[in-house]
């Protein structure tokens, strides 16, 4: 049987999951046809940057990756506009801790080895710069 400890109401606090902290982005961005992306990315920053180099003008769907499989990039055509609009985004996932409550002794803890795509924005953790929305409770 595998041992586990929780300790101070976190599991693998020091080893999470790699997943967590990653943040996800829906990007519009109008060209002659208008372009919606969902990103993937530690920051805002990241994000911005996996869109410069592997944004797609065509009318053709982007599913594509960065620099890790973790940071992903998919795109389709969502309408046909012209004009110089700007570009928006908005975040709309992030992902966490799974929140989880020990079966031997019913004690509630943060699980950061099963983390879980929040859209919730009061669940969020982070900052569109990576930096951390909350003190950390110890």
């Amino acid at each position: 049987m595998i041992e586990t400890t929780i300790v101070n109401g976190t599991y693998k606090k020091d080893t999470p999951n790699e997943e967590i902290g990653y943040q996800k982005w829906l990007v519009r961005k109008t060209y002659e046809v208008e372009m919606e992306y969902e990103i993937v990315a530690k920051t805002k920053k990241e994000a911005d940057e996996l869109l410069e180099k592997k944004e797609c003008v065509k009318v053709e769907d982007v599913d594509d990756y960065g620099e890790t499989f973790r940071e992903t990039i998919t795109g389709r055509h969502v309408n046909d506009l012209s004009g110089d609009e700007p570009v928006s985004w908005k975040k709309i996932a992030e992902c966490i801790p799974r929140e989880d409550t020990d079966i031997d002794t019913n004690e509630k803890y943060v699980n950061y080895d099963d983390p879980h795509w929040s859209s919730d924005d009061w669940d969020w953790l982070k900052n569109e710069d990576g930096t951390n929305t909350k003190k950390e409770e110890k």
